[in-house]
């Protein structure tokens, strides 16, 4: 889960600094969709520039399953 540093806007980026990491099965809840700024890409998760809002920070779209 990253969250943006104070210069970087409203939208997390790959570079932004990670508060903290979601365990395998966590449940997170969100309605809140942002769309990044750049052209950066997280690879890990299947690519995508959207990040869903979670508590404490934002999360790619990719790296979460609906339940």
């Amino acid at each position: 889960m990253r969250k943006q540093a104070w210069n970087e806007g409203p939208v997390a980026t790959t570079r932004s600094p990670i508060v903290r990491y979601l365990r395998r099965g966590e449940r997170v809840r969100s309605c809140i969709v942002t769309v990044g700024r750049d052209s950066s890409q997280y690879h890990e998760c299947g690519g995508g520039s959207l990040r869903r809002v979670v508590p404490g920070g934002q999360v790619p779209s990719g790296c979460l399953r609906r339940a």
